[in-house]
């Protein structure tokens, strides 16, 4: 050994070739704990801050871990309700997952819906297991026989031995296997609710103990050499011999389902999942794979690590037979699907179960003490099977790959990272704003803020995470020049993601979909009025148009590096100074005087660039427009979304409602044509009240994010803010009066009836292109706002179909 050991940062913590010792071992207490961390944090360099609290009771983990240094925490999400029928089981579970695996556990609980409408999953446990397996050498292999024949006699008084280590342990197996001189002698126990691998051992080694003493005592051939176990028990690792013999829990679920569920839920046809079940039985074979499943250790490993099991137990647990076989059981086909899971080797009881938070999580399940193995391991069963039909289903509907797309970069990216927005980025940005060259910032914080992020950008930063992304509230402390008083200023950073990444994402949503929607939406995700997103609003910000700066909020620069894939917008930070932030939620509280001030102030904007369509291209940011032309060859995209909408939010989008949404859709060749050819303008292009307020002192409108902006009727604009502020039951002449308002501000001289036609149309475009929208979102993200907003809309629409007539055909 070397004369000094060097510890974890390289730097010698013990000459004399003394081996480094951790601090505390053996003690229980929080005094210790704290010692061992200071050792870590000397021995490492790290800080480790997280570390220096922990909620875990030091007295409650003998037993459970060593040289305890804090814990971690791992998210746990609720999958299900899931309807179980079995032995030990009976009714709507809700099944812990802790898992850090995004999609996992929506997965899941996209099964569990499925195997719940359709009747619920039959689970049964056959029965529970747990093996330890002494080994046995002896000089010859005659003398190996000899022990095995007299051994296998000896299991009523071994079994006897056995009860006087545990209560919980019952021998009911005693198999010896011969392998040349070597005897493995097969212990098989019950062991009630304990998964059982300690206490077995303990019952084993007596057992042995009373082996050698007999055999002694008996003047028989004694082993040359001897030991607990000789791996052939499989113990955390699956073992062939145990699928069949049994080590754990053998439990197994099966459901029924019907077309129309699987077509509903699941998003494809039993056809598909049955040739997809049947190619990959033929795969799993061709690779070597113990049995046949699709990913249950998903579910199991979730479950374990939530309960307080033996996470390693997952090796051999998770191993599963899955299978699917076609029926009749209604005029249209169904699909049956089983699994089997042959060694589940769980515990309701002993080990991590008795911490406090494990213990809450089974207490939820119904399964915290005695008497609760069986219905565990049914529930586990049953949440396994959802999640592989789950996951067949979306390989075999074509969503899996979509899911799971992730960008390809073909170099390495210096991401934009939390410690980027300091002083370096924010200083030339204040000193411009501020008119003062020589200012210098001296501290930048962060703020604890409920400030939310567009939906765009929340979205996105599921799945790009990476980078930087979303509203970052900071306030940053700066002096003019040197010996000036500092001076405070809150700022809000705005880090955009790519239009790319908002495409994918988009797209993932509706793929998750299925059916119609998963097949069309690819073919035109890229017009979906996301391109250019990452750099149209920083531009928008950079526009010296006096209209558009007057309803922005202050703007103190952007910041832009395509290498870096950052494009950052640096402004101020809406608080006390507002009034109807973020009222999406709560679109009461829009009145009448408020909504007739963002009316205006949106018109002012509109008024600016009406009639500058040329110039407004020339910008070189609003990127590619809508035309009647694209849309109309979009609307297999539009009818896919208004089928599934229609499918999937019944209570939200009624027949009458989809019809009328139809004929508007269908009619799509002759309306748009009409609504391409009248004056159009800069339009915000999401304008409610999840992006804009009013300035308290003078009800001025301040409008943020601008993503989305585009060229397109002045009416557009306000068409989306009177469907989420008006009420559903709103009356033809307080809407007629909100669009007088904006006309007779917008100006252009259009007349009336043009200036409501174009209303209409607007309000057509905003029901096909972005309510339909919000609604395929609702499917995978709940948005609190979208049933007023529907009901508002078709109230809308019913207004303008009779000012104009009724609507076209």
């Amino acid at each position: 050994m070397p004369e000094g050991i060097e510890d974890q940062a390289g730097a010698p913590e013990a000459s004399g070739g003394e081996y480094p010792v951790i601090p505390g071992r053996g003690e229980y207490t929080e005094q210790a704990r704290r010692a061992r961390l200071e050792w870590l944090r000397r021995t490492s360099g790290a800080p480790l801050r997280s570390l220096e609290h922990s909620s875990i009771d030091q007295r409650s983990l003998p037993g459970n871990a060593e040289n305890v240094v804090g814990g971690i925490e791992i998210p746990v999400g609720l999958a299900g309700p899931l309807l179980v029928r079995g032995d030990h089981v009976r009714g709507l579970i809700t099944a812990p997952l802790a898992t850090t695996e995004g999609a996992m556990v929506a997965s899941v609980a996209r099964g569990a819906k499925a195997i719940t409408l359709a009747g619920g999953a039959v689970t049964r446990v056959v029965r529970q297991r747990m093996t330890r397996v002494p080994v046995f050498e002896f000089d010859a292999l005659g003398t190996a026989a000899e022990f095995a024949r007299w051994v296998a006699g000896q299991e009523g008084e071994l079994a006897r031995q056995v009860t006087e280590v545990s209560r919980h342990s019952r021998l009911v197996e005693l198999d010896p296997v011969q392998l040349g001189r070597v005897v493995h002698l097969r212990f098989v126990y019950e062991t009630a609710d304990a998964s059982g691998q300690n206490m077995t051992t303990a019952a084993t080694w007596r057992a042995c103990r009373w082996i050698h003493d007999r055999l002694a005592a008996a003047a028989r051939p004694l082993p040359v050499w001897s030991a607990v176990e000789g791996n052939l028990s499989g113990d955390k690792k699956f073992a062939h011999i145990n699928t069949i013999g049994g080590r754990g829990t053998r439990v197994m679920a099966e459901c029924e389902l019907d077309r129309a569920v699987i077509r509903r839920v699941l998003k494809t046809t039993p056809e598909a999942i049955d040739r997809l079940y049947r190619i990959s039985v033929v795969a799993a074979q061709q690779a070597g794979m113990a049995g046949h499943d699709i990913d249950a250790a998903n579910v199991i490993a979730a479950i374990f690590t939530a309960t307080g099991q033996d996470i390693a137990s997952v090796y051999e647990s998770g191993a599963g037979f899955f299978s699917v076989d076609p029926f009749s059981g209604d005029a249209a086909g169904g699909l049956r699907a089983t699994l089997v899971l042959p060694n589940l080797v769980t515990g309701a009881v002993g080990g991590g179960t008795r911490l406090r938070q494990q213990r809450d999580y089974l207490a939820a399940l119904g399964c915290s003490g005695d008497g609760s193995a069986a219905r565990f391991a049914e529930i586990i069963c049953a949440f396994a099977l959802a999640l592989d039909l789950s996951t067949i289903a979306a390989i075999a509907g074509g969503q899996f790959a979509d899911a799971h797309e992730r960008l390809g970069r073909a170099r390495a990216v210096d991401w934009l990272r939390p410690a980027d927005l300091g002083a370096p980025l924010l200083r030339p940005m204040l000193a411009a704003a501020m008119d003062a060259p020589a200012l210098r910032v001296t501290g930048v914080a962060p703020i604890a803020d409920a400030a939310g992020s567009s939906l765009i950008t929340e979205l996105t930063a599921r799945g790009e995470r990476r980078k930087t992304v979303g509203v970052v509230p900071l306030r940053v402390t700066w002096v003019r020049r040197d010996g000036d008083d500092p001076k405070q200023t809150d700022v809000v950073v705005k880090a955009k993601p790519l239009d790319r990444e908002v495409i994918i994402e988009a797209a993932k949503l509706a793929s998750l979909c299925g059916g119609a929607l998963a097949d069309v939406y690819p073919r035109w995700r890229d017009w979906t009025g996301f391109q250019g997103v990452h750099t149209r609003e920083p531009a928008v910000y950079r526009s010296a148009e006096p209209a558009l700066r007057a309803v922005l909020p202050a703007a103190f620069g952007t910041f832009e590096d395509p290498a870096r894939e950052a494009y950052v917008i640096v402004m101020e930070r809406l608080g006390a100074n507002v009034i109807l932030k973020d009222a999406a939620d709560a679109p009461g509280e829009w009145r009448e005087a408020h909504i007739a001030a963002a009316v205006r102030g949106i018109a002012g904007v509109h008024r600016a660039w009406l009639g500058r369509e040329a110039e407004l291209r020339g910008e070189g940011w609003l990127g590619a427009t809508q035309t009647a032309e694209r849309m109309t060859a979009m609307r297999e995209l539009w009818s896919a979304l208004l089928d599934h909408a229609a499918a999937e939010h019944p209570g939200l989008l009624d027949e009458a409602g989809t019809r009328r949404l139809r004929r508007i859709i269908d009619g799509i060749p002759g309306w748009w044509g009409r609504l391409e050819a009248m004056p159009r303008t800069l339009v915000h292009n999401d304008f409610n009240p999840r992006n804009a307020a009013l300035r308290a002192a003078d009800l001025s409108l301040v409008a943020y994010d601008w993503e989305l902006a585009t060229l397109h009727v002045p009416q557009r604009d306000v068409a989306e803010f009177l469907a989420f502020v008006l009420p559903p039951d709103v009356a033809g002449p307080d809407v007629t009066a909100f669009l007088d308002l904006h006309r007779e501000a917008v100006g252009g001289g259009i007349d009336p009836a043009t200036w409501r036609e174009g209303h209409r149309l607007a309000l057509w475009d905003f029901a096909v292109t972005r309510l339909l929208m919000y609604l395929m979102v609702h499917t995978h993200r709940a948005l609190p706002f979208l049933g007023r907003l529907t009901a508002t809309t078709l109230r809308l629409i019913a207004i303008e179909d009779g000012a104009a007539g009724g609507a076209d055909r």
